[in-house]
């Protein structure tokens, strides 16, 4: 992606440059749609560019260059453009906390190794079971098919 050309998939945030974050994000997931549904509310100045991981070339040729090769699938991934750098699970969902309003509490528990491990293993086991919840939650069948 450049990361101020990707789409913020209508947000309607002024996009913030060089501080835009891509988040690929699994469409079929009724959890992860659940998500980025909030994510798109919370993020009023359109930090994020909110892109479905079965599309990243959506998010540019930056983006797609990036994560080529990674097992989008397996894991959410946060990818900034301007640095190259690519977080995935417990660390994307810090670098998407430091990124919203309220950013420094994701930048105070990164910096704190324990917090750090404890936000990767909550991670890890909201997404193997990331079906079974959403099923549990009705947010998977028809409500995958409500546009985001």
């Amino acid at each position: 992606m450049a990361v101020t050309a990707a789409s913020n998939g209508g947000s309607g945030g002024a996009g913030v440059g060089a501080e835009r974050l891509t988040v690929l994000y699994d469409r079929d997931c009724g959890v992860c749609t659940a998500i980025v549904r909030h994510l798109r509310r919370w993020d009023r100045a359109g930090r994020l560019a909110l892109v479905p991981l079965q599309d990243p070339a959506a998010a540019g040729p930056g983006v797609a260059r990036l994560v080529a090769g990674r097992p989008l699938g397996s894991a959410l991934h946060v990818v900034d453009s301007e640095s190259g750098h690519v977080a995935s699970g417990g660390d994307g969902v810090l670098a998407i906390a430091r990124r919203l309003p309220g950013g420094r509490i994701g930048a105070m528990a990164e910096a704190v190794p324990p917090a750090r491990w404890a936000v990767g293993l909550v991670y890890d086991a909201v997404a193997r079971n990331r079906h079974r919840i959403g099923r549990w939650l009705r947010l998977e069948g028809p409500a995958c098919d409500m546009p985001l």
